[in-house]
């Protein structure tokens, strides 16, 4: 049996993303989520993964409210550590979200399943990161060419505005250095959502309750690779010295 069926795709339809009557169907497909973090998570750990799991947030929500109006996905997600998330915010300042952060996750919509690295609108500083530290020649920029392209031709760059696509490119294109160098003129930080993903339909042979775990692992690690590269960390500063806000005086949140 697989992780997910066709039936559980019907929730994130658009007749239903809405409808509260599919709120049991969402949170019964939230719950192959839950296992799936059960099964996947301990390992991230003992790789010494860089990316952690926030229980108030890591789960987006399967029922419909008033601050949820519309649920076209769930996700299981991955992002900073709490202490690099506000060294980040006490250096650079804007608001603690982790919704502000690049992270890694696993979800399902109404097109299938799918494992991705996402650098939100709101996380600006991620993404100038990213983008500075790409600019900083050729041996930046054969790396993250190398990264893209071990996700063969199942890896899909989009870059979105609000809700508007504004280009969709498969990783394999993106290794040639004019494609990445046009992709990445395109890209503007902090009003482009960055998401690259790699999809599944619900009934492939490797999304068997058994084999799903490994390769979903399996998967997040390419994308791990590029999480790596691009996200701010005190290890991977990119962004301008100048820009550093005092610490001193700045209490936790």
């Amino acid at each position: 049996m697989n992780l997910f069926a066709l039936s559980d795709l019907r929730a994130f339809q658009d007749a239903h993303t809405s409808d509260p009557a599919y709120d049991l169907a969402r949170r019964h497909t939230r719950n192959q989520l839950v296992w799936l973090h059960d099964r996947i998570y301990g390992e991230m750990r003992a790789r010494r993964w860089d990316v952690y799991f926030r229980p108030e947030w890591s789960f987006t929500p399967a029922q419909v409210s008033e601050q949820n109006p519309y649920i076209e996905a769930l996700r299981l997600r991955y992002t900073k550590s709490e202490y690099v998330a506000r060294l980040m915010h006490k250096q650079y300042g804007g608001a603690f979200a982790y919704d502000s952060f690049a992270w890694l996750g696993v979800g399902i919509d109404a097109r299938g399943v799918f494992c991705e690295w996402n650098i939100p609108a709101a996380a600006k500083l991620d993404a100038q990161n990213f983008l500075n530290k790409l600019a900083q020649g050729s041996p930046e920029k054969k790396t993250i060419r190398q990264l893209l392209a071990e996700l063969g031709g199942e890896g899909v760059l989009t870059l979105r505005a609000a809700d508007e696509e504004i280009l969709h490119v498969r990783c394999a294109r993106l290794v040639d250095l004019n494609v990445l160098n046009s992709t990445l003129e395109k890209f503007a930080p902090g009003v482009h959502e960055w998401n690259l993903a790699i999809r599944f339909l619900v009934t492939d042979n490797r999304l068997l309750a058994a084999s799903a775990p490994d390769e979903l692992l399996y998967r997040l690690a390419q994308l791990y690779g590029l999480h790596q590269f691009g996200a701010w960390s005190p290890r991977n500063n990119f962004l301008p010295a100048s820009n550093a806000q005092s610490t001193s005086g700045v209490a936790p949140q």
